[in-house]
């Protein structure tokens, strides 16, 4: 069976195409908010943003406004999103432990995993 080279050159850019818009594809503001909680669940509060040079835990996000989302990075394949966080949490100090309440605009890194769950990262901006 002779296959036209024609109809290969077209699959193969359909293919292309369609592997590009799949990872262009911005997620929802609902996938970002999930992973935004998860990512201060796993790793607690910034000590900036918890008023303590130890941090805070046990963070409780009352609101998560999504500002931006930017372009996907397909170098470093993430989404650049800022977003304003505000909540409570435990903030350490040396002998104590107080509940402090937080209201900041953060920039994440959203990113698939090996997966395809979504994550994300504070940046250090």
């Amino acid at each position: 069976m002779f296959i036209n080279s024609k109809y290969i050159i077209l699959h193969a850019l359909l293919c292309f195409l369609l592997g590009f818009v799949a990872c262009s594809k911005k997620p929802s503001d609902e996938s970002i908010k999930i992973a935004i909680i998860e990512y201060f669940q796993k790793n607690g509060v910034p000590p900036s943003w918890a008023g303590s040079l130890l941090g805070g835990k046990d963070a409780e996000i009352q609101a998560i406004d999504i500002e931006e989302i930017g372009n996907y990075n397909n170098d470093k394949k993430y989404w650049p999103i800022k977003a304003r966080i505000r909540g409570d949490c435990k903030a350490d100090f040396l002998v104590s432990r107080e509940t402090r309440s937080f209201d900041r605009i953060g920039e994440f890194y959203l990113y698939e995993d090996d997966f395809g769950k979504l994550n994300a990262r504070l940046t250090d901006k």
